[in-house]
């Protein structure tokens, strides 16, 4: 009678965390996705992938009973390749408005991620001795790596919200000395395409036609 009371709470542990792991790594997957329709949409890719794999790794320990390190130092390692793929996701998903400014820092923000990633595997597999000027080290890079990853979309969302509205249409008229003109408008699916390729860039439509109404004709 015990034994069986042993293992349905053991069974029931087992299905607990489960749902927790499946719950989290679900939630990483989202972060994912939020850039499957940008162009950097492999890094999106990449990360569902290695949280699927996570995943099922994470599952197949919890019901196996593995016990060994090994098994466990892969676990954390795909926790960690999801942590960094999700941040890095949410990051670019949230950073719209990108001038000089915001993709240095956006820059700075996914080096320092790569850096902490790589610091975190170090420690997993006792690449490195732990020292405290290591430690120091450690902590210095993951304080930066989320100081940018908040600073790059804040300051991206403020020069959005500062910048001047483009204009949706832009009419389109024939010289004055060739016959009657015809006005003409842009479509809206022209004129979004335009907006959001100056969004991108941190410019104004007229800024980004400018340079094609003076080039050679």
């Amino acid at each position: 009678m015990f034994s069986i009371h042993a293992s349905s709470t053991e069974t029931g542990g087992q299905v607990l965390i489960t749902t927790v792991s499946v719950g989290l790594h679900s939630l990483a997957m989202l972060c994912c996705g939020a850039v499957f329709m940008r162009p950097a949409r492999l890094v999106g890719i990449i990360g569902t992938a290695v949280c699927v794999l996570s995943l099922g790794w994470s599952v197949a320990m919890i019901w196996a009973g593995w016990s060994e390190w090994e098994p466990v130092q892969v676990l954390l390692s795909g926790i960690t390749f999801t942590v960094a793929f999700s941040f890095v996701s949410l990051l670019l998903a949230s950073t719209t408005h990108r001038d000089t400014l915001i993709q240095r820092l956006l820059w700075c923000a996914l080096v320092l991620v790569g850096i902490g990633a790589l610091l975190t595997l170090s420690l997993i597999w006792d690449l490195w001795w732990e020292s405290e000027a290591f430690g120091r080290f450690y902590g210095i890079i993951l304080i930066l790596a989320v100081l940018a990853g908040v600073l790059a979309p804040l300051l991206s969302a403020l020069r959005r919200r500062t910048a001047p509205e483009p204009t949706r249409e832009t009419p389109v008229t024939g010289p004055a000395d060739h016959g009657p003109s015809h006005g003409a408008t842009l479509s809206p699916e022209v004129a979004a395409a335009l907006e959001e390729e100056a969004g991108v860039r941190g410019l104004t439509v007229d800024q980004l036609v400018a340079p094609l109404l003076k080039g050679p004709r």
